[in-house]
C-alpha cells in the first residue's frame, strides 16, 4: 500500500491533504476498474467521476468548487469529447494536472494533447500501477 499526500503551504503551514483524482471516461467499466486500480494502489486516495464532459466541465466551474489535483480524461466521448473539455478548461484558472487517458494509438492525439499547458501526460488504457506511480509521481 502507498499513501500519497501532497504537503501544502498555506499562510507558512503545512498541512498534508489526500490527492484526489477525477476520472471522466464515458464508459462504466473503464470508471468502475481503473477506480478499483487507483483504490487498490492508495486507499487514501479521493475519487470522483463523470461519464460526460460536459458535466465536468459544468462541475468544475462551479464558483467555489473544490479542483482535483489528477484528472483523468478519455478523449473519444459523445457530444462533447475530452478535445471540447480541454478547450474550455484552459480558458479557466483551473489548474489541475490532466492526463489523457484513451485507449486511442493515433500519434496525431499525442501530438494535440501537448498543445494544452495543463495536459501533463498521455497515459494508455488500462490503467496499471505503474502508470498510478507516474502520473502520482509528477505531483
Amino acid at each position: 500500500m502507498h499513501t500519497n499526500f501532497i504537503e501544502l503551504n498555506s499562510e507558512g503551514t503545512h498541512t498534508d491533504k489526500p490527492v484526489t483524482v477525477m476520472i471522466i471516461d464515458d464508459d462504466a467499466v473503464t470508471i468502475f476498474l481503473t477506480k478499483k486500480s487507483l483504490q487498490n494502489f492508495d486507499p487514501t486516495l479521493t475519487l470522483s467521476h463523470f461519464i460526460s464532459g460536459r458535466e465536468a466541465f459544468a462541475s468544475l466551474s462551479k464558483a467555489g468548487a473544490e479542483q482535483p489535483m489528477i484528472i483523468l480524461l478519455d478523449i473519444n466521448m459523445p457530444l462533447y469529447n475530452g478535445w471540447d473539455f480541454l478547450k474550455d478548461y484552459s480558458n479557466t484558472s483551473c489548474n489541475s494536472s490532466i492526463f489523457m487517458f484513451t485507449s486511442s494509438i493515433d500519434p496525431n492525439d499525442l501530438i494535440k494533447s501537448k498543445t494544452f499547458s495543463n495536459v501533463k501526460g498521455f497515459i494508455s488504457k488500462p490503467l496499471d500501477q505503474n502508470k498510478i506511480q507516474d502520473i502520482l509521481d509528477t505531483l
